[in-house]
């Protein structure tokens, strides 16, 4: 046997330095894993809150963050009442008739489109100084804030305003419930 195999490794003492230096890196370590985990939960809290205002508005929210495409689109103003047993949904859309307007309903989504011509075209020699009434193609969705039934919608269009109305789905609508009263047989 040779000398070099009877010798046996070197024991490496470390100092309170180097234990404190161990411990500060571990803690770093754990701590970047923490700020990590902290950025995931972060960023997926912001991303719930984007879709939570994705469905609650419709297509609106999806055109301000810029996600419904490069096709020019304007969207009507619209009202939403809740009456007793309907949902009135009223659309701003003047000089639009019942021919150009599509009116859909998936789900609990209501969805109106169309187009409307405006009629401010620039021929030869004119030219078009101010054109603010929106034309083109038109959407608008709008999330209905309790179920209706698909069966029972109607649309209307006067002076410009589209309203459509929806009837409450038969599991919303409150419903009186009768009480019976039971008389107790004496013992």
């Amino acid at each position: 046997m040779s000398t070099t195999e009877n010798q046996a490794d070197p024991v490496h003492v470390s100092t309170e330095e180097e234990a404190v230096e161990q411990t500060e890196a571990e803690q770093s370590k754990k701590s970047e894993t923490s700020g990590m985990h902290n950025s995931i939960e972060r960023l997926r809290s912001e991303f719930d809150k984007l879709l939570g205002v994705a469905v609650e508005q419709g297509e609106r929210a999806l055109d301000k963050l810029g996600m419904l495409g490069n096709e020019a689109v304007w969207i009507p103003r619209v009202d939403l009442l809740e009456l007793e047993e309907q949902v009135q949904v009223s659309f701003d859309l003047p000089g639009v008739t019942a021919d150009e307007i599509n009116i859909t309903l998936a789900g609990n989504m209501l969805t109106i489109t169309g187009t409307r011509e405006t009629g401010t075209t620039a021929t030869s020699g004119q030219t078009v100084r101010m054109s603010e009434r929106p034309s083109g193609i038109f959407r608008r969705s709008v999330p209905m804030p309790i179920a209706v039934d698909p069966d029972q919608v109607t649309a209307t269009v006067q002076n410009g305003v589209v309203t459509v109305m929806l009837e409450k789905s038969s599991t919303v609508k409150p419903r009186q419930i009768p009480i019976k009263s039971t008389t107790e047989t004496g013992v």
